[in-house]
């Protein structure tokens, strides 16, 4: 895994791969183009944009609602390309979590085929949630190892053996960036 100051500030790695810090940043540094499919284009309307901003916006104009809002079009609207909802895992459809001994590595990565069993390949390309943790966070539903599998489940036990351990966030943490879930270096107090 790469350390702290080979990777550019907006993002920050994890035992699951790199996660956007700041979503904004990320796609000015690396834009993904909005999908050539009329039914993936249609997501990037100015009228799509406002009908989704009235739902996710209905509780409030809350940061985590915009950036809500924001990553639910841009997932819809790309053919691949996504950032997870919950976690900002920065991902393609299909990619399961691994690490990566630099930020250049994961942005060069080949493109591969499909890493991840076909349900969650489904649940990638419609919520945009990299993994079934994460989609039952974004569901707002407990989740727990038994939702692991395959390799998302190796990587968690080599995450926990090298000291991080997959939580919750607290409000504080989720000010102006939605993220659900964080790694945490045990005995620590902020993301890994």
């Amino acid at each position: 895994m790469s350390t702290p100051t080979s990777n550019p500030n907006y993002v920050f790695a994890s035992p699951l791969g790199f996660h956007a810090r700041d979503v904004r940043e990320f796609f000015s540094q690396h834009p993904t183009p909005v999908s050539s499919d009329p039914e993936r284009r249609q997501w990037a309307t100015q009228d799509s944009h406002q009908s989704m901003s009235t739902m996710f916006l209905s509780a409030g104009d809350t940061p985590g609602a915009v950036v809500m809002t924001n990553l639910f079009i841009i997932n819809k609207s790309r053919d691949v390309n996504r950032i997870c909802p919950s976690c900002h895992r920065i991902y393609r459809v299909g990619e399961g979590p691994r690490a990566y001994e630099s930020f250049e590595e994961f942005v060069n990565r080949p493109r591969g085929g499909s890493e991840v069993d076909e349900k969650t390949r489904e649940e990638q390309d419609s919520s945009g949630a990299c993994c079934g943790p994460c989609f039952n966070a974004l569901s707002e539903q407990d989740w727990g190892e038994n939702e692991c599998g395959g390799e998302l489940a190796a990587l968690l036990d080599l995450a926990a053996k090298n000291g991080f351990v997959l939580r919750h966030s607290r409000p504080e943490e989720e000010y102006g960036t939605a993220v659900k879930i964080v790694w945490e270096k045990r005995g620590g107090g902020g993301q890994a």
